[in-house]
């Protein structure tokens, strides 16, 4: 298996080459280091990623950038909120990460700053910030998407209770606050942002009456604009002022009936 997956990954290379830097990502990075005081240009390169699996090998670019830069964490930060760019939750040693315009990143440690744009299918290749990233929400982004995630706890926890399951507190805390839920960043067209996501998959008893269940659930979301869908009793979704909720009642791969509640918000929380 490991020599088959090795020769998958050979095969898949190609050669890299030297390629030129987009002016906007150029732009983007040089524009934040002033922001933040620094003096200094950044060294930039873009090379091609040299993988057969993105397609034309010569298509799909990882360019990067790098600058000493004195700012301390705070100045950084500062910086990158008035120009639009997403505090990212640090990790491993880096003391601020970013995510800037067209998903650009940006990453300070110890005193040097590193900026990244890439869409390869084999990561790594000159990549420094490929690790999964949670946006730290300003305390303007916490305002604005702090009310749908209570309107959407609150609906979750009551189509619970109407399906005779506990609810799922790692999902839908009955505190109702963002620290469990899902963030990712979103752009609106002059800055990014932040949305939250929450997903809960409960077992249901297996001779669990669908229909009924449905309807409770449903006389249950009083304000909440219901679309039914009268064709399918194991389905329904429900939308309130920016959030929307989807129920849905069906087997497992394993098959075990579960009720899973999938809740979002159409709202981008911009940074600034």
């Amino acid at each position: 298996m490991a020599l088959a997956f090795a020769v998958l990954l050979v095969a898949g290379c190609a050669e890299a080459k030297p390629t030129s830097v987009s002016p906007q990502f150029q732009d983007a990075v040089t524009a934040l280091v002033r922001a933040a005081g620094g003096t200094a240009d950044p060294s930039f390169t873009a090379m091609t990623c040299g993988s057969i699996f993105d397609g034309d090998p010569d298509a799909s670019v990882a360019m990067w950038g790098d600058v000493d830069l004195a700012a301390s964490p705070d100045d950084l930060l500062t910086a990158a909120v008035s120009l639009g760019w997403q505090p990212q939750v640090p990790v491993d040693d880096w003391s601020v990460l970013l995510v800037g315009p067209a998903d650009a990143r940006v990453g300070l440690r110890r005193g040097h700053l590193r900026a990244e744009k890439a869409k390869c299918s084999i990561s790594g290749r000159h990549q420094d910030l490929t690790m999964p990233l949670r946006p730290d929400l300003t305390d303007a982004q916490r305002a604005i998407l702090g009310p749908s995630f209570a309107r959407a706890t609150t609906a979750a926890r009551k189509i619970s209770t109407a399906a005779n399951v506990p609810a799922d507190e790692d999902a839908f805390p009955t505190a109702g606050t963002l620290s469990t839920a899902v963030l990712h960043t979103c752009a609106t067209p002059t800055t990014n942002g932040a949305q939250w996501r929450a997903t809960s998959k409960t077992p249901l008893t297996p001779d669990a009456d669908l229909p009924t269940i449905k309807r409770a659930a449903i006389d249950a979301l009083t304000g909440w604009k219901i679309d039914p869908r009268p064709t399918q009793p194991e389905y329904f979704t429900a939308t309130r002022d920016d959030t929307t909720l989807s129920a849905m009642m069906t087997k497992s791969g394993d098959g075990v009936l579960e009720l899973t509640l999938t809740a979002t918000t159409t709202t981008c929380a911009p940074v600034k």
